[in-house]
């Protein structure tokens, strides 16, 4: 009976994560209908306080998330499975590497898009300064005028797809870690904590993505894509406590959760946190993200408790 309970808890909690994370990912959408934010140029959009302080507010979530939260557990997963010999002992902070390697991950991608977006541009200007001269020619008395090239204009569904990638990651072990709760009661305080945690998140999520003029469709997939991974970590959680490997520390989990922390640091500080002086007010915005996910923090880990992984 008591595994039954236990199992409908742990249903409701998957129904719970998954509708309050579709909610809150699509508010910033229902608020801009009003407000109009997206609608503004996109050379001031970024200038307008109210939607400036929402992105900083977003940003100092992050920045919670990847210190206080997600760093700590690839810091506890790598030390777990180097007591265990399941990795070798390294002389330098193996968890820190990781993070470095996220970041410099992320930078490369991004420096590659702009690339390859250069080029293309540089190649269709081309086009039409052949163009442009053919006509010329043909009409020697006409007076043409070469429009000058614009600079290349950024990948604007690269920031979602590296703050999607990057906390999809962590959300599905955040998810399974409700699935191998072992308790109801603490499996409703967890799956509370977490809601709470992931709503923000996913608010700010939402925000950004809008922000950045992505194309409506695979706005509509990030999203969908960051709201499911964690009732599918939930259900892999299910599966693998009806197993003894339950309290194993994974090496994909450390490693992904490693590349997945530098990640999140490359787009909060070169994405979303403000630049040249913006103002006590975005300044205050951050801070105010930065300690709500600092208060939501303390309460997952008081409904976690502390962590206990067994060797192989």
């Amino acid at each position: 009976m008591a595994d039954q309970h236990l199992m409908v808890a742990k249903i409701v909690a998957i129904v719970v994560l998954l509708l309050v994370t579709l909610i809150f990912c699509f508010i910033p959408y229902l608020l801009d209908r009003f407000y109009k934010w997206t609608q503004r140029p996109e050379s001031n959009a970024r200038e307008f306080k109210v939607v400036l302080c929402l992105l900083n507010f977003g940003g100092g979530v992050l920045i919670a998330t990847t210190f206080i939260h997600m760093l700590p557990e690839v810091v506890e997963v790598v030390s777990a499975l180097q007591d265990c010999r399941m990795l070798v002992p390294t002389p330098f902070g193996l968890p820190e590497v990781l993070l470095c390697t996220g970041f410099y991950l992320m930078y490369c991608i991004e420096e590659t898009m702009h690339f390859v977006v250069r080029r293309r541009q540089q190649r269709k200007l081309r086009e039409v300064v052949v163009v442009v001269e053919d006509k010329a020619m043909n009409a020697q008395a006409e007076e043409v005028v070469i429009q000058p090239a614009e600079a290349p204009k950024e990948p604007n569904w690269l920031r979602g797809l590296g703050i999607i990638v990057a906390l999809s990651l962590h959300e599905l072990f955040g998810g399974m870690a409700i699935g191998l709760e072992m308790s109801v009661s603490t499996v409703w305080f967890m799956t509370g904590a977490i809601a709470v945690h992931k709503l923000v998140l996913a608010f700010c999520i939402g925000m950004e993505i809008m922000m950045a003029h992505t194309r409506w469709l695979l706005a509509v997939v990030y999203l969908l894509v960051f709201s499911v991974v964690t009732p599918i970590g939930v259900g892999i959680g299910i599966a693998v406590s009806e197993s003894s490997a339950a309290n194993q520390p994974s090496t994909v989990s450390g490693i992904l959760q490693g590349l997945a922390c530098g990640t999140l640091i490359y787009v909060v500080f070169f994405e979303i946190v403000a630049k040249n002086h913006a103002g006590l007010r975005v300044l205050l915005s951050s801070v105010v993200g930065f300690v709500l996910m600092f208060g939501l923090q303390i309460a997952i880990g008081e409904a976690k408790g502390k962590s206990h992984f067994t060797c192989p």
